[in-house]
């Protein structure tokens, strides 16, 4: 029994064994091998034109500011230096000036002394006066009493003439006497002495004020907050009135550039940028000119969004053309007047009909893709619809 139990084994062991099944093969036969092709992601955005222009940056208020009086500079900041409105560019010698002050003050206390004696002198002079008139009204009374009385004895034979002639100058004199007394309070009633000692008091104390203003004006102050851009004197030198001192810019910063005018019509969608020594700064357009000049370009003027230096810049401005799904325009082909592109499904490269927005160099937004799709770029010149494909 144990022997016909071995006998089986060693059959079952030398029967042939049956054959694995084939494994499948990984192309059929005749079929080409999957292309390798490179893809990217579509993404939406907004196209953008992009230019150039030189710029200028300049301060927005500049100003020379000019000497308001003669004299010789002892102090001039230095151009570069920032000052206050008010702070004092340009400093001359002030002695010259607080003598003139000096001498204005004591010709006006000279004046207002003269009025005050006037004005004491008036008021204990009128009693005197009054007295004098009343005094040569009755001197004039009496003279003329006696010369009318010498008239009639006169006529009646009892005066000589040369009496009545006589008293006829007594009356004349008294007359006069009477006027002159007469004149003198009415002139002290007028004030006339008294007026022309208060404009002689207004003159010199309109000196006084002439006199501070020029020591005022001996510092040549910056009438606004700003950078000295430029100083014309130096101390010891001598500078004049209305000659100008220094030149005053603004910290604030204006660009300005010129562009053709279909450019500047559409400045008002773009993104502007002012690009200076690796730095860049957002910008706003404030104002463009009406018409073209003689080089055929419109000056338009800018305000940078942060701080940047006088001097050369360029201007990038970034004109809005389309929204859509951007693309590089090599990856749109076009095929009896039909835009297309290859996208990658299932291993397989599918062409999506899209229409094309708009483009700007290499770039064009289109539509008719949905985000996040796969687009073959580059396009291999032998790729079709359908063809297997392998996105490295």
């Amino acid at each position: 029994m144990r022997k016909a139990l071995l006998f089986l084994l060693l059959l079952a062991a030398c029967a042939p064994k049956p054959a694995k099944p084939a494994e499948k093969p990984a192309a059929q036969a005749g079929e080409a091998p999957a292309l390798a092709v490179r893809t990217l992601v579509a993404e939406e955005g907004v196209l953008e034109r992009e230019g150039r222009a030189q710029a200028r940056l300049e301060p927005a208020r500049e100003s020379r500011v000019a000497a308001g009086v003669s004299g010789r500079v002892v102090l001039a900041r230095e151009a570069g230096s920032r000052v206050a409105q008010g702070e004092a560019v340009v400093v001359l010698d002030e002695k010259p000036f607080q003598d003139a002050l000096e001498a204005a003050r004591l010709a006006l206390a000279q004046a207002q002394a003269n009025l005050e004696k006037a004005e004491r002198q008036s008021r204990e002079t009128r009693p005197a006066l009054e007295a004098q008139l009343a005094s040569a009204q009755a001197n004039l009374e009496g003279a003329r009493r006696r010369y009318q009385e010498a008239q009639a004895l006169y006529e009646a034979g009892a005066v000589a003439r040369l009496d009545l002639l006589a008293l006829e100058a007594q009356l004349r004199q008294a007359e006069a006497a009477y006027q002159n007394a007469l004149e003198a309070l009415n002139r002290l009633d007028r004030g006339e002495d008294l007026r022309l000692l208060r404009l002689q008091v207004e003159q010199a104390r309109l000196q006084v004020n002439q006199a501070e203003r020029n020591l005022k004006e001996a510092r040549i102050r910056a009438p606004f907050a700003g950078e000295v851009v430029e100083v014309y004197v130096r101390p010891g030198e001598f500078a004049a009135a209305g000659q100008p001192a220094f030149r005053l810019g603004s910290l604030d910063l204006l660009a300005k550039a010129y562009l053709p005018p279909e450019e500047v019509e559409a400045l008002g969608q773009a993104r502007l940028l002012l690009r200076q020594n690796g730095k860049e700064a957002e910008a706003r357009l404030l104002r463009k000119g009406d018409l073209p000049g003689q080089n055929r370009l419109v000056e338009v003027v800018l305000t940078p969004s942060a701080p940047l230096l006088p001097g050369a810049a360029e201007l990038v401005y970034r004109i809005p053309l389309a929204q859509g799904v951007l693309l590089p325009a090599g990856a749109v082909r076009v095929q009896e007047g039909e835009a297309f592109v290859f996208v990658v499904e299932e291993g397989q490269a599918r062409k999506r009909p899209v229409r094309i927005l708009a483009q700007s160099g290499e770039r064009v937004a289109v539509a008719g893709l949905r985000p996040k799709e796969r687009v073959v770029y580059p396009v291999p010149e032998s790729l079709s619809e359908g063809d297997r494909v392998e996105a490295l």
